[in-house]
């Protein structure tokens, strides 16, 4: 459901998150957000105003459903 209402595609995450601590105690859990992840957390860390929006709308399309 959140693919469709997204828009979004599966793809690895590199690194770690709390996502792995909500997994291993049952709880589903997926990580959603905008910009780059191989910019993520580096120097040049940036991420364009457009996929913030485009994030928040894509979000609130998928939590409105239901």
């Amino acid at each position: 459901e959140a693919l469709a209402a997204t828009g979004a595609r599966v793809g690895p995450k590199y690194g770690w998150t709390d996502v792995a601590r909500f997994s291993k105690l049952g709880i589903p859990a997926v990580n959603y957000g905008p910009g780059d992840p191989m910019l993520a957390h580096a120097d040049d860390e940036r991420c364009p105003v457009y996929q913030i929006h485009a994030c928040a709308d894509a979000l609130a399309s998928w939590l409105s459903k239901g």
